[in-house]
């Protein structure tokens, strides 16, 4: 309806956002390029349908220049990196980017991000070596991975050794194949500003929680973690890695001095109706915590 020339000037300068996450579509690359120009001075936020995006709604993107979102995660069709951000360098305003969930491809890492960025969303084919050579800009301070299947946990690490301190907000989803059991167990040293965490406990051992890797901050500055997200897939065996008591410990000591919600996947395998969790529970309630499960 929007795109027939009849209503081209109906809704010119009048959308803000336009979210096609639930629209099926017969993945046309003219239909996306059309809306898109068709709103381009008015766009601020723009979520793909599950389709193809190709050079066309590339070409369309560097007409929104008021873009604050674009969110490409839905994405079924390979989109050059390079491309991309070619086409969003004139989005001044962009905060938020979201790469497609599909196949990427980037042989150029010097690429050019957008200065107001501070959402990310990594997933796709990015390999170990686009994080390993890539410049992220110190204004991201959420980040998230999810359907990576070519990364490493070494990758990970040296990204978020990087720019660890920035970020308040870290989600690592399952599943990332390539990622050792225990990859993510320095995510407290790397990220000490975190206020949100998920994490699944394929990437993590209790040895996150040990005082070694989880330590008291220097100084008077307390670790600023709010919500702690352990979600699982339900593999057998993987709920053992961590214990209730290596939790309680942390918030006994001091070491999570202000996390209040502890939010933890039914698929660990815990007896959640058991003393060792009914410990944990206590101490969050001391502090007006609580803790919920998923």
């Amino acid at each position: 309806m929007i795109t027939l020339p009849i209503n081209r000037k109906r809704f010119t300068n009048y959308v803000k956002v336009l979210d096609l996450a639930h629209t099926i579509q017969a993945g046309k690359n003219s239909y996306v390029s059309k809306l898109l120009r068709r709103f381009s001075e008015s766009l601020e936020v723009f979520v793909s349908s599950q389709t193809s995006f190709g050079i066309s709604p590339l070409v369309s993107l560097r007409l929104c220049s008021n873009l604050k979102v674009l969110d490409l995660h839905l994405v079924s069709e390979t989109v050059n990196l390079k491309e991309l951000f070619k086409a969003i360098e004139h989005c001044q305003h962009l905060e938020q980017l979201s790469f497609p969930r599909s196949s990427i491809t980037c042989e150029d890492f010097n690429i050019k991000w957008p200065e107001n960025l501070w959402f990310l969303k990594i997933q796709g084919g990015i390999t170990d070596e686009f994080l390993f050579g890539s410049w992220f800009p110190e204004t991201i301070t959420n980040l998230e991975f999810s359907h990576c299947p070519h990364i490493t946990g070494d990758s990970v690490n040296d990204l978020l050794m990087r720019i660890g301190m920035n970020l308040t907000h870290l989600s690592i989803y399952y599943p990332m194949p390539n990622m050792k059991p225990n990859s993510m167990d320095t995510v407290f040293l790397y990220c000490p500003n975190l206020i949100f965490l998920y994490i699944n406990i394929e990437y993590i051992s209790r040895d996150a929680f040990d005082e070694n890797l989880l330590p008291l901050l220097e100084g008077d500055y307390d670790r600023p973690l709010r919500t702690l997200v352990i979600d699982a897939s339900g593999l057998l065996g993987e709920g053992a890695k961590l214990h209730p008591d290596d939790l309680t410990i942390a918030v006994c000591e001091e070491r999570l001095p202000e996390l209040v919600s502890l939010k933890l996947s039914r698929l660990l395998g815990w007896d959640f109706q058991g003393d060792d969790v009914s410990d944990l529970v206590n101490e969050l309630e001391i502090r007006d915590g609580s803790l919920y499960t998923i």
